[in-house]
């Protein structure tokens, strides 16, 4: 089986197209989103509407749960705040029923899918310490997650007594899988990069020949930035996407 994997759309319509024709040029079987199809960005509907036109496997982000959750959004900051509670406003109801409906934590065959981790969604893994919290309780040998818009992966072998191994991959990487360890593969941000490489993020993931690749595809950033800026959302949105953080 050959996924296209994307994940963090956060409402950049843009950002996903590219994304998207990207992952047709390579030839996909099935796609796999790891949550927060919305929030920041100014495209929160027509994101949404893409998504579930895919036939795609999703599970719920943080952002995906605010948006249709009231109080949810005190944890975030004031500028997360302010698009979540503009997304809110602007979803449709179809939409939002989309976002009420996902789960989670979806299990395939030798993958798990999890937005933060998979004992807790809404926590960052950023660490080989924190991987553990996910390697723990891993049923299968692939975990699949994004939150962290940072594409990279760890791998663990546990058999060991050693924590797992930390890989970043902020312009791209191929990962050949190997029987009897355990992997965290995060794609990256689709729509808002945080690695410092403003290319929208994605990743294929081919169980049948045993990698994982990120990759990245340029979008029109302008575009984006100029639609955050028309909704009235902060331009601090706008303005990250030129630097990927």
């Amino acid at each position: 089986m050959r996924y296209g994997i994307l994940s963090d759309i956060h409402g950049n319509l843009p950002a996903l197209e590219a994304v998207l024709a990207a992952l047709r040029s390579e030839g996909v079987d099935q796609y796999l989103c790891l949550g927060d199809i919305v929030g920041y960005g100014p495209f929160p509907n027509e994101c949404c509407e893409v998504i579930r036109e895919l036939n795609c496997i999703v599970v719920r982000g943080n952002h995906d749960e605010a948006a249709t959750t009231p109080g949810k959004e005190v944890w975030f900051t004031w500028a997360a705040r302010t698009c979540i509670l503009w997304t809110r406003e602007v979803l449709t109801e179809e939409n939002k029923s989309f976002l009420s409906s996902l789960e989670p934590v979806k299990k395939l065959d030798d993958i798990v899918l999890c937005h933060g981790s998979v004992p807790d969604p809404d926590f960052y893994t950023t660490t080989p310490l924190e991987a553990m919290l996910t390697f723990r309780v891993l049923d299968r040998p692939i975990c699949l997650f994004g939150h962290t818009h940072y594409a990279g992966w760890f791998e663990y072998d546990p058999a060991s007594r050693e924590l797992p191994a930390q890989y970043s991959a902020p312009n791209g990487a191929r990962l050949t899988l190997r029987e009897g360890l355990l992997y965290m593969l995060n794609p990256g941000g689709a729509g808002q990069p945080r690695d410092g490489n403003s290319c929208a993020a994605y990743a294929i993931l081919d169980t049948d020949e045993k990698y994982f690749e990120i990759k990245r595809t340029p979008y029109n950033i302008a575009e984006t930035q100029q639609a955050i800026i028309e909704a009235g959302l902060p331009e601090a949105m706008a303005a990250r996407l030129d630097y990927g953080i």
